[in-house]
């Protein structure tokens, strides 16, 4: 998630201590409420929350290490196309 989306000021609002955090992890952006309307549209389902937060759900037993790659590549290209 740094190297792809910090330079896009997105920051990470979910502790980074394993023992300090559940199963979800949020990105703070000011265009994420946006970013969440559009990536359900394409079948990418991720959470908004309050003020600025797109939580996402990373189940280690449902979710592969390609679609995490895949999810944060698509909030990249989603943050760029917002302008």
């Amino acid at each position: 998630t740094d190297e792809v989306l910090a330079p896009l000021g997105v920051t990470v609002a979910t502790p980074r201590d394993a023992a300090q955090r559940g199963g979800h992890v949020t990105l703070n952006h000011p265009h994420m409420r946006e970013v969440n309307a559009l990536l359900w549209k394409e079948d990418i389902i991720p959470d908004y929350r309050d003020p600025h937060g797109l939580r996402i759900g990373l189940s280690p037993l449902t979710t592969s290490f390609e679609e995490v790659f895949i999810g944060m590549e698509r909030v990249k290209e989603t943050l760029l196309s917002l302008g």
